[in-house]
């Protein structure tokens, strides 16, 4: 991409260009962000839609634009989208790239390890706000754009195949992962997780994807909405609270120091449980096994791309993956020999 890109698709939205400043944000965010700073001006999000990932953009817009109206609420502040001089939420650029304009919220920051429980409580109460906000609408106001992602039976199918066609050596290096995540899939019958119903839910709602206000440490919203179509309420409960459970990163070097934080595991249950969002009896008891699910899921993608020789995830190094899906897995194995007391946590809340 030239570098002037960025630049000319400000203009699309109005945005003088003259005096901007753009500063590249590299979080591992799929789309390409930027930081717009214009003097005496409040500040932009500039992006670039992924169409590698997201092919239609104009679906993944129409999503953001059924959502973002409904989430203006008491204790909920979303990120305002900045619209071009002919109403679009999304502009096609220089080289047919897909943009798109957020406002900055100014005194934000976000986190990748949650710490404090005081932390962990704000992150599942925004979630939990989150829910409460879109309770009731219907969830087929919104059309997948990643069909599948959450689904443990495909997932466990990519992998079976990646086993029987990946790189020897890998399928049998991972082969007790493969043992394990086929064992942690059939445990997770018990949670009746296909008898669910359907929401709006964020689909990745990891602390990072948290906004907390700097001068109370308050969480304001959750930010990177472009998984936004439905699913079921354990996605977005499990994905949250594998974030704050554990400081260690999913490639740490030694899985065998990964434990779950109860305190801050039981942080986030208040925090969640504190919006009262109406749940019926099989939501609540799935919720528990959602520390189950997502990490397996995480990790049997992870460990598929292992096999196949690293390639849909980035890898800084040789066997990045292959740990990924170490912690991932055993994550979720911990989870579910601690199910009993998780789930009389998450009740007791």
């Amino acid at each position: 991409m030239k570098a002037s890109d960025p630049v000319a698709a400000l203009s699309l939205f109005g945005i003088p260009t003259g005096d901007a400043s753009l500063q590249p944000i590299s979080d591992g965010y799929i789309n390409d962000t930027y930081k717009v700073v214009l003097p005496g001006e409040p500040g932009y999000i500039l992006q670039r839609i992924n169409t590698e990932v997201f092919p239609d953009p104009g679906l993944l817009m129409h999503n953001l634009e059924e959502v973002l109206p409904r989430l203006r609420g008491e204790g909920y502040h979303p990120p305002e989208l900045v619209r071009t001089p002919e109403g679009a939420s999304w502009a096609t650029g220089p080289g047919g790239h897909s943009w798109r304009v957020y406002r900055f919220i100014e005194g934000s920051f976000t986190l990748s390890v949650a710490g404090a429980p005081g932390i962990s409580r704000e992150a599942g109460r925004i979630l939990g706000r989150f829910h409460k906000l879109l309770e009731g609408t219907p969830a087929d106001l919104l059309e997948p754009v990643l069909p599948g992602f959450h689904d443990l039976g495909l997932r466990m199918g990519q992998l079976g195949e990646a086993a029987h066609s990946g790189l020897p050596e890998r399928v049998q290096e991972g082969g007790e992962l493969l043992a394990l995540g086929r064992e942690l899939s059939e445990f997770l019958r018990q949670a009746n997780l296909d008898e669910l119903p359907l929401r709006i839910c964020h689909n990745d709602p990891k602390l990072s994807n948290v906004l907390f206000e700097q001068a109370t440490s308050r969480a304001l919203c959750l930010i990177d909405l472009d998984t936004l179509m439905p699913g079921y309420l354990v996605y977005d409960f499990g994905d949250a609270v594998r974030s704050v459970v554990t400081p260690l990163p999913e490639d740490h070097p030694d899985p065998g120091e990964l434990d779950i934080d109860l305190e801050n595991y039981r942080a986030f249950c208040a925090g969640f449980a504190s919006c009262g969002l109406a749940l019926q009896e099989g939501e609540r008891n799935s919720l528990p096994y959602g520390l189950v699910l997502m990490p397996l899921l995480h990790g049997v993608r992870a460990l598929a791309d292992y096999f196949l020789g690293d390639r849909y995830y980035k890898t800084a190094f040789e066997g990045q993956n292959l740990l990924r899906a170490k912690n991932l897995l055993g994550l979720a194995r911990l989870a579910a020999g601690r199910m009993e007391e998780l789930t009389t946590i998450w009740k007791t809340s």
